[in-house]
């Protein structure tokens, strides 16, 4: 009886896991930064960490690299770079000062994150294939739920008077963000995904053009750029509520959604 070859991996498809753990290693280089009180490094180490998380996924899909191991991988990066990260960041920064209900509430906030990468983690095993509501998030993703967390930091870099800045630290408002946040997270609020993000052919030079934008912002003015990211997401928060239950009604009307026809011109 001849014994099977191991089946070799080609390098190619390591690299979504590659990029994952590059991503880990951003969100655990931020708590090293904040323990030096470099904030601003901090704080970017994360966001580096939530572009690569955006990617990765994209990567494994394109190059048929999609395992259960790079799954595994994908959750424990989001937990330690979204969760425990931002967590001992904005305790560093602002809620040390509050005694034990400042670790209180990073401890809060850290769990949230856990709980919905757990329940978003079954919901993608329990998931009805071509489900159009399935295109969008329950509650507010770990990445944008850390960048919306370091978002009173990101404000007070761009502010010159103390008194503002003591202001958008204080340990209380900071603290009650995280907890509101926690709540956002593993809450069933409908939520917009990139799945849902479709360019027509018409439209591919305008959106590479906003694209061109944002980067020269995030280049030149980073953090203005990355405060309008964040106001605007949330600004897109009720819009995604009213689009769900619109697209729910329809579907349970029978009608089909003019969001799902797909547009060549």
């Amino acid at each position: 009886m001849t014994e099977k070859k191991p089946r070799k991996l080609s390098l190619h498809k390591m690299i979504p896991n590659m990029i994952t753990l590059t991503a880990m290693a951003a969100g655990m280089t931020a708590i090293k930064y904040a323990i030096v009180s470099k904030w601003e490094e901090a704080v970017i180490a994360i966001v580096a960490a939530a572009f690569m998380d955006a990617f990765d996924g994209a990567a494994a899909r394109l190059l048929k690299a999609q395992s259960k191991l790079g799954a595994e991988l994908d959750s424990l990066s989001d937990f330690v770079s979204f969760g425990v990260a931002p967590a001992l960041v904005t305790f560093l920064w602002a809620m040390h000062d509050a005694g034990r209900f400042g670790w209180i509430t990073a401890l809060i906030f850290m769990m949230a994150v856990a709980l919905r990468l757990a329940r978003f983690n079954v919901s993608k095993e329990e998931e009805v294939p071509d489900d159009p509501l399935s295109k969008y998030f329950t509650g507010v993703p770990s990445p944008a739920g850390a960048g919306l967390a370091l978002l009173p930091m990101m404000v007070s870099f761009q502010v010159t008077n103390s008194d503002v800045t003591g202001i958008i630290s204080d340990p209380l408002l900071v603290g009650l963000w995280l907890i509101v946040l926690a709540a956002m997270m593993v809450s069933h609020i409908p939520t917009f995904s990139s799945k849902q993000i479709r360019v027509t052919h018409k439209m591919s030079v305008p959106a590479l053009a906003i694209f061109g934008i944002l980067l020269a912002g995030l280049i030149n003015e980073t953090w203005p750029t990355l405060t309008f990211m964040g106001a605007a997401y949330l600004f897109s928060m009720p819009w995604s509520v009213k689009h769900y239950a619109r697209k729910k009604k329809s579907l349970a009307q029978g009608i089909k959604d003019p969001d799902d026809i797909d547009h060549d011109e």
